[in-house]
């Protein structure tokens, strides 16, 4: 595993592969025990929290307009609209997060995981962005790879002599 050297980046890095690695491994598990989402939500820390604490200048300020949801793979997730931008998103997401104001809902009698709301308040009625659970994680990947293309840039640490 070693040391990280530079840890916003590696620790976002990190847990992107993290999901990858679950992802692979849960397919000889049954159905029942497979917590890809659970993982997912898990993960928020690394992709969501951390950025926006420790690299909130490196979060692209894109608006998010319809031609970016549909580049980040969002045909059935609602999210606000061009009003806002993918920073200030990830902040509430943040403070989703953080005071755990996320909903998981499910549409069926099986209580799969259909939906993920963020909502600014627990006990709000709705939230400001839903997610469909299987676009949750494509958006999530998409928005890190911006985020870490914008931290590659930045001038890299000089070593200690």
């Amino acid at each position: 595993m070693g040391n990280y050297y530079d840890f916003e980046t590696e620790f976002v890095q990190r847990t992107l592969a993290l999901i990858d690695q679950y992802n692979i491994m849960i397919e000889g598990w049954p159905f029942p025990e497979q917590y890809n989402y659970t993982l997912t939500l898990n993960c928020l820390l690394g992709l969501i929290v951390l950025p926006k604490e420790r690299a909130f200048t490196f979060i692209p300020s894109t608006r998010l307009t319809q031609e970016l949801k549909a580049e980040m793979g969002l045909h059935q997730s609602q999210l606000p609209g061009p009003e806002m931008n993918l920073r200030e998103l990830i902040h509430k997401m943040r403070n989703s997060v953080a005071h755990f104001c996320v909903q998981i809902e499910s549409v069926t009698d099986e209580h799969l995981v259909n939906r993920i709301v963020f909502k600014e308040a627990r006990g709000e009625r709705d939230g400001y962005a839903t997610f469909s659970a299987p676009e949750l994680l494509p958006f999530l990947k998409y928005y890190a790879s911006l985020l870490l293309n914008n931290m590659g840039h930045r001038q890299a640490p000089t070593p200690a002599v």
